[in-house]
């Protein structure tokens, strides 16, 4: 059983839950050599819609899952590879196709350290000041900087963790949160002084949300984040503050919560999530997207022009886990850091990568960017599963990695 304190971090298996932390497991790349052929595309995406249907076949009924939808883009303007295998309920016979849309979880806080750090590119604020600059109804921080926010070293509690909000949640998952009182789930309590260690926080993201509120022209986060969508061409990804729209929601498919790790949640288990509000994710994990879309803000996050040199290399520095030193780049001996909303990871074998499995309480949305070679994995799932049974990082990916090289996609 987890304890609201405990994270769980392991090379080749790590376990994401928007509402208490999260985390991955990452592949790196090693030196690439794209076919081109029709044939070749045409083997690679049989072998690659085998992985996930053989995955599927194995765990439905043991993470009660019904679909796999899955992105693969090899880069050097390359189209994307997309397969998609399942149904869009479990037990349900209508097929998913790559237009169907997930919670896309914690992968939505990278939307929002670039909505602050678009900001900053326009003098409207700096990643170090402080709360007591922006935020000063909350005088017990004061002192936290928002790039502490963005980068999980403010000492400020994970609200979604704490016993309080999950009875208020499991009681009314209809729920409209405010931000502020998402916030006040955490506040006044700090667990360790500002900027001296790591550790996963969703409030952070909440609070940074809530400066965007403020230093933005819009004044709106969600105004602020939908221009970022709209610019990054991504036209099928969407975010409200609470409820969905129908002409999204009739894409979604259903979600499924079976954590039984939880028991502050255990009112909600075995329960079709898809209605439930958004509202208790919001800057830290509310947008629902399709894995093609994902894919593409990875690569237009990493590589495009989303932020100016200076901004994109702060959201790529990076403190280690769990001490919060800030260091160059992970390693075999510190192989975890993250960056502002990002993760990166040093696997022993495979080298260095950036990722993230982000999750709601009904799915997990996970993906891989390989720096040397451009190439990025998506993969989204349709259940909220306790840490012992969640294998998709740990068997898909790997399975997945291996095609590819099979493929010669990787040499």
């Amino acid at each position: 059983m987890q304890t609201r304190s405990r994270i769980f971090f392991q090379m080749w298996t790590r376990r994401s839950i928007f509402y208490r932390g999260a985390a991955v497991v990452l592949l790196a790349a090693c030196p690439v050599g794209w076919g081109s052929s029709t044939s070749s595309v045409l083997l690679l995406r049989s072998g690659l819609q085998k992985d996930i249907s053989n995955y599927l076949t194995a765990r439905s009924s043991i993470e009660h899952i019904s679909t796999i939808s899955m992105t693969v883009s090899l880069g050097n303007g390359q189209p994307d590879i997309n397969v998609v295998t399942g149904t869009t309920q479990y037990g349900g016979n209508v097929a998913v196709t790559p237009a169907n849309v997930f919670h896309i979880g914690s992968n939505t806080k990278a939307f929002t350290a670039v909505a602050v750090l678009q900001l900053e590119a326009a003098g409207a604020l700096s990643i170090n000041d402080t709360l007591g600059k922006w935020l000063p109804q909350y005088p017990a921080w004061s002192k936290v900087t928002i790039r502490q926010l963005l980068n999980m070293t403010s000492g400020i509690p994970n609200y979604s963790a704490s016993p309080a909000w999950e009875a208020d949640f499991a009681a009314n998952p209809m729920t409209e949160f405010t931000a502020a009182r998402l916030v006040a789930y955490a506040y006044p309590t700090l667990d360790t002084p500002p900027g001296s260690a790591w550790a996963y926080c969703n409030t952070g993201f909440i609070l940074a949300q809530m400066i965007v509120d403020k230093a933005s022209r819009s004044r709106r986060y969600q105004t602020e984040l939908r221009r970022i969508i709209h610019q990054a061409g991504l036209n099928n990804t969407y975010y409200e503050a609470d409820f969905y729209p129908q002409s999204v929601t009739r894409r979604l498919v259903s979600g499924y919560f079976v954590n039984t790790d939880d028991p502050g949640l255990s009112k909600l288990l075995g329960k079709d999530i898809r209605g439930f509000s958004l509202g208790w994710t919001q800057g830290a994990g509310g947008i629902i997207a399709t894995p093609e879309d994902l894919t593409r803000w990875i690569r237009a996050l990493f590589q495009g022009n989303v932020l100016p040199p200076k901004q994109l290399q702060e959201l790529e520095s990076l403190v280690a886990i769990p001490s919060g030193n800030p260091i160059s780049q992970t390693s075999p001996s510190q192989p975890q850091a993250f960056g502002l909303g990002i993760f990166q990871f040093t696997d022993p074998t495979f080298g260095l990568v950036w990722g993230y499995e982000g999750s709601t309480i009904g799915y997990r949305a996970t993906y891989l960017y390989f720096p040397k070679s451009g190439m990025i994995i998506c993969a989204i799932t349709n259940s909220q599963i306790s840490a012992a049974e969640n294998l998709f990082i740990k068997n898909l990916l790997p399975a997945v990695f291996a095609t590819l090289k099979t493929a010669g996609s990787i040499r």
